[in-house]
């Protein structure tokens, strides 16, 4: 078996989409065809089955399927280790595969990115948002080297994680909000207001929820999926938001959005989460170290 071909049809298997596996590989279609026909000839075996308009996998595909990314990252670390041999960082290839919510992407992660990328310039860096779940199910099929959440804690069967840093959460709203005008708020002061609300899943919404059925109460609501339109809905004077401070800094030095005095003064951590069957490359090693000194120990 050809490692190239190993890893068509590792997307193949997670896309079910010859068309959308070749989009992300960056191939044109007959040649994620061909890797899977080469594929299936030698293993003497057919790995997928055409039903109408869909591909599914055989029983063969998916006893494959345990196995492939395994084999892939054996051969990944056997790269890391030769390549890695020197002890000159510029001479390390690869690839990189990092993970994490939209608000570290955003204020937390890039500088930590360019900083590993001037340490390892031939290193490639594939990075990107991931909700909590997608991070996690991609950690344990080992698509994914590691990833970043913010959280309060982190558990999984397949994973391990380590608390980097801590991240304040505050609740703001528009500067003449009467929230803003009055003083100390408590989450009881809420009941009367709408809250604009990251989507289910999240730690930070997790955080509001409890602390709402702490007050017994039941505000009006609008869910989000982005920071970014929540922000710009809590600026434009729609409600009350919950964000993580550094997501909210910028517009608040504008003027943009103010701060409320909440009691309550939740804080997360951002934890760096891996396979706990992965191999620590040096990259990966330097990644942890380069956010363990530019992030803040505490909020």
């Amino acid at each position: 078996m050809e490692l190239k071909h190993l890893a068509t049809f590792v997307v193949v298997a997670r896309r079910l989409s010859f068309t959308r596996a070749a989009e992300e590989l960056g191939y044109v279609q007959s040649s994620v065809t061909a890797h899977i026909k080469a594929l299936e000839t030698d293993l003497g075996v057919p790995l997928f089955e055409r039903l109408g308009r869909r591909v599914t996998l055989t029983d063969a595909g998916r006893e494959l399927r345990g196995h492939a990314q395994t084999l892939l990252n054996h051969a990944e670390r056997a790269t890391e280790a030769v390549r890695g041999a020197s002890s000159d960082p510029r001479r390390v290839r690869g690839t990189l595969r990092i993970a994490a919510p939209e608000s570290l992407c955003a204020h937390r992660l890039p500088t930590v990115l360019g900083a590993l990328k001037d340490r390892f310039p031939y290193l490639q860096v594939a990075f990107g948002a991931a909700s909590r779940t997608a991070l996690m199910n991609a950690l344990s099929e080992g698509s994914l080297d590691a990833g970043f959440l913010l959280e309060e804690e982190v558990a999984g069967p397949n994973v391990t994680a380590a608390r980097l840093a801590e991240e304040e959460l505050s609740l703001v709203a528009r500067p003449r909000h009467r929230l803003a005008l009055g003083g100390p708020v408590r989450t009881e002061d809420l009941a009367g207001e709408t809250l604009l609300l990251i989507e289910k899943g999240c730690a930070q919404r997790e955080v509001m929820d409890r602390e709402l059925r702490r007050a017994a109460i039941r505000p009006a609501t609008m869910e989000f999926v982005s920071t970014e339109a929540l922000k710009r809905c809590a600026a434009a004077g729609l409600g009350v938001a919950l964000l993580p401070t550094v997501a909210v800094a910028d517009e608040i030095a504008r003027g943009e959005l103010s701060a409320l005095e909440w009691a309550h003064r939740p804080v997360l951590g951002i934890y760096l989460v891996v396979h706990k069957d992965r191999h620590p490359t040096s990259a990966l090693r330097t990644l942890t170290s380069l956010a363990r000194a530019q992030w803040p120990a505490t909020a």
